[in-house]
């Protein structure tokens, strides 16, 4: 090993080390911690895995594997820290961290000194590398711009919240937090990493992985299409992602989605890479297991990447038959490393109890029982949302044109041309009609797209490269499109080969015009055209995920002109990644100085994003003090506008106003007990304002991890264990209870029941708490509908437990003496109980007795 490597090595970790303990911004500590405990372990294990093999990466190929490789290490260490009790310290974490980055450097520096290199896999480039370096810069300029420059305006959004809420859930040691999650750990994992050493987690700090994953991944795109098929495919095709929508909002959320995207085009191009040159097979095999690993630890959808990766393992164990037990062993060692890999996180994760409502959520509301589907006009429209019409449409001919180019390859000119029309009217009229093959109530578009993607990838006259690309995009949209109930944004994972394809046609086309009028021409007509595209697309995507204009929350009067859309209002659902900021570090800094005090609701739909701004204050509908008025990017139909107005006349008056860029962002509303009968529409005129500019940095700096947690982002601990069967539908595991002693009239009591369903519930429960004594008289009751009418029973998956708190008051005219208290649910339509089972099924009673509780002196 080279003396630079070491001494490089150890300088970068000091100074990053340094850097924590300095005054520094959170960004810069967070480029810290990046380094400490991402680029450096993961460019050293690059070097000692592949590096120094007989067929080292090339210098743009070792930044992208180094980066993917950090998340890879942020991970593993970050998981396996979390399983320790207590919760993961600064100085453990760090110290974790270093110690494998000096085990690294053992490995790189043994590796070093009895390695000779090879020669490289990849011929040399031949082009002017003028244009090629002016690619690159455009891309990154183009990727970092979009990437990089919204991270810290936005709100966390619902997952990001509940990401947030969990990695502090990591450091307070709640060892199976990571198992309630319903996909894998890294979008809590890695904020972990960044909340535990730097103390603090803002938006810009979580997100800022996310951004890095997303813009390596851009560049792995481009070295991939680069080495498929040529340097101007690989370009075009990043520069799709670089302006498409999806890879823009996914670069801005702390979500998965942007490592699975480096890690599947970096799997693929390590085994393409074997394909072309077998050498260091071990070493690039667990690479690619590394990899793959990775992805799925952050979503199951990372698994899609091993389809066009294992097509290449097989062709490269065709072409190279002599070498089999080479690759054999290779292939053992790497299927070994990913297995330990996905095992440390897979295993417990299965045998959880809770795996079981993931399995429900994943199988019954996402994938759905009756496939196939037919999913074209949804995700059209929604595509078309994230990303101007006009790019999708081109997209959709760039693809036409390439699978007629492979038809006309392959046949003769007659059957050629035949088949050549009837592709192009099958796209054509399931463009303008996608339901057009719906036969006997049941939509079967899904059996030609299988049969044309079938045909291109086994026809016979085209080369591996191709092949392994129409295979990967053909089989991930077939599964997303008419296999998947609601595929939603989880597109995305097709829109990776679709690129490739795009980039592959374009290129060859801007090839035949170079060959018809010549190169200069051509190079000044193609600089102009892809300009004007970038700008074109490139001014869409800021105005809608750059702006702090927050164009979707006023559509029709912010949205940019001059781009065509084929609907009337946009979609609603799964807007993910753009930007909105309703100021609840206001509400969180107003909560700690004592301003505000007190249960809330609010017209946000979600449960994260009020818990991490309030820092864990109750949110409790029947008990508010506050509410609090926002808009949500997905809007709230005429019913939820009604529902709210009507809840706010039982009190409540408007109190004060939040205000973000001197825009007005929330209303609060305080009960006071006045009625009015439109609450919302009383005038704002008069009312405090309180500016979010003025509260954001104190709620940073105060925004430490000891917050207060409770369901849904925690299982918490149940003080009274219980296994009470309602029905063969809920068991009820237990309670807590707590209340002042002695208790007298007019006190409260606090109960929280621990809920489990055992199978989905298609009907809503309310449920009653009751103390009474003799024949029936009451002393305390409370009844509502589960977690203060905010979780149905119908929503509930089977193996979720539900925390359900209660505020049970004690009747005034309530005598001393000690009374049981008893719980239980009804439909409120009916009355109908539900009844109490013991463990043969018989039923036993309509009632749990809890406790008894004493009111008065003992």
């Amino acid at each position: 090993m080279k003396n630079y490597w070491l001494w490089g090595a150890l300088s970068a970790g000091a100074l990053a080390h340094a850097a924590l303990l300095a005054p520094a911004p959170l960004l810069a500590q967070a480029l810290a911690v990046m380094v400490i405990a991402g680029f450096l372990p993961g460019a050293l294990l690059i070097e000692a895995l592949i590096g120094q093999s007989k067929s080292a990466p090339d210098l743009l190929e070792r930044i992208v594997y180094s980066t993917a490789a950090a998340f890879g290490v942020m991970v593993v260490v970050m998981l396996l820290l979390s399983y320790l009790p207590g919760g993961p310290t600064q100085i453990m974490t760090l110290l974790a961290f270093d110690a494998v980055t000096l085990a690294l450097l053992a490995w790189v520096w043994l590796r070093g000194r009895r390695v000779e290199p090879g020669a490289p896999a990849w011929p040399p480039f031949t082009g002017d590398r003028r244009w090629l370096w002016a690619g690159m810069l455009a891309l990154l300029l183009v990727g970092a711009f979009t990437r990089f420059e919204g991270l810290a305006y936005a709100d966390f959004q619902g997952d990001e919240a509940r990401a947030a809420l969990r990695a502090a859930a990591v450091m307070q040691g709640y060892e199976d937090v990571l198992m309630l999650h319903k996909k894998g750990p890294t979008e809590i994992l890695l904020p972990t990493v960044f909340y535990v050493i730097t103390g603090h987690l803002t938006e810009q700090t979580a997100r800022l992985p996310f951004a890095i994953a997303n813009l390596a991944g851009l560049l792995g795109m481009f070295l991939l299409g680069w080495r498929l098929y040529r340097p101007l495919a690989g370009w075009i095709a990043a520069m799709f992602l670089a302006l498409d929508g999806y890879f823009i909002g996914f670069a801005n959320i702390v979500q998965y989605q942007s490592v699975v995207f480096l890690t599947s085009v970096l799997a693929v191009l390590v085994l393409y890479r074997l394909y072309v040159k077998p050498a260091a097979m071990a070493n690039y095999l667990t690479l690619a297991a590394i990899l793959l690993s990775t992805g799925i630890l952050s979503h199951y959808e990372g698994v899609l990447a091993a389809l066009p990766a294992a097509m290449l393992l097989g062709a490269t164990a065709l072409r190279y038959r002599h070498l089999w037990r080479r690759l054999l062993g290779a292939t053992v060692i790497a299927t070994a490393t990913g297995a330990v890999m996905l095992g440390v996180f897979y295993a417990p994760y299965i045998l959880h109890e809770r795996f079981a409502a993931t399995y429900t959520y994943l199988t019954a509301r996402r994938i759905g029982g009756s496939p196939p589907y037919n999913n074209l006009k949804d995700v059209f429209l929604r595509t078309t949302l994230y990303s101007t019409t006009y790019q999708v449409l081109l997209l959709i001919g760039l693809t036409l044109l390439s699978a007629l180019r492979v038809i006309r390859h392959n046949f003769s000119r007659n059957i050629g041309v035949v088949l050549s029309v009837v592709v192009a009217l099958f796209f054509g009229v399931t463009l303008f009609w996608p339901e057009w093959l719906t036969v006997g109530g049941k939509d079967w578009i899904v059996i030609p797209f299988t049969l044309l993607f079938g045909l291109i990838v086994l026809l016979p006259r085209q080369r591996i490269e191709n092949r392994v690309i129409w295979l990967w995009f053909g089989v991930v949209m077939i599964l997303a499109l008419f296999l998947t109930e609601k595929p939603r944004t989880h597109v995305y994972t097709f829109f990776m080969p679709w690129a490739l394809i795009a980039g592959d046609e374009l290129s060859l086309l801007w090839g035949a015009l170079r060959d018809r009028i010549g190169a200069r021409p051509a190079m000044a007509i193609g600089s102009a055209i892809a300009g004007a595209l970038i700008l074109f697309f490139g001014f869409y995507a800021y105005a809608y995920f750059l702006s702090q204009d927050e164009v979707l929350l006023d559509y029709f009067e912010k949205r940019p002109p001059g781009y065509w859309t084929v609907y009337d209002e946009p979609d609603n659902k799964a807007r993910f990644g753009f930007p909105l900021n309703n100021g609840w570090k206001t509400i969180g800094e107003l909560y700690r100085q004592g301003v505000l005090s007190g249960p809330y609701e609010t017209s946000e739909k979600e449960a994260w994003v009020p818990a991490w701004y309030t820092r864990g204050v109750e949110r409790c509908r029947r008990d508010a003090q506050w509410f609090f008025e926002i808009r949500n990017l997905e809007p709230w139909s005429n019913e939820d506008a009604l529902a709210m107005e009507h809840y706010l006349r039982q009190g409540f008056e408007k109190w004060g106003v939040v205000q973000v860029n001197d825009r007005n962002k929330m209303i609060i509303y305080k009960r006071t007990g006045a009625r009015h009968e439109f609450p919302t529409q009383l005038p704002n005129e008069g009312l405090p304002i309180f500016r979010n500019e003025e509260y954001a940095h104190s709620f940073d700096m105060h925004a430490l991890a000891d917050l207060p947690l409770t369901y849904p982002s925690v299982d918490p601990p149940v003080a009274f264990p219980l296994d009470v069967n309602l029905g063969d539908l809920i068991t009820l595991e237990g309670y807590d209870i707590a209340y002042e002693k002695p208790l007298r009239p007019g006190d409260n009591i606090y109960l929280t029941l621990f809920w489990r369903a055992q199978q989905p519930i298609d009907k809503s429960y309310k449920v009653f708490n009751q103390s009474y004594f003799g024949d029936g008289q009451i002393v305390a009751q409370r009844d509502g509908y589960p977690v203060c009418e905010g979780r149905d029973t119908w929503r509930w998956d089977p193996g979720e437990l539900v925390a359900d708190p209660y505020i049970i008051p004690v009747r005034e005219d309530a005598p001393d003496g000690l009374y049981p208290l008893y719980t239980g649910m009804y439909l409120e339509e009916t009355f109908e109980r539900l009844p109490i089972l013991d463990e043969n099924g018989v039923e036993i009673g309509t009632q749990v007795h809890l406790t008894d509780i004493r009111i008065g002196e003992e």
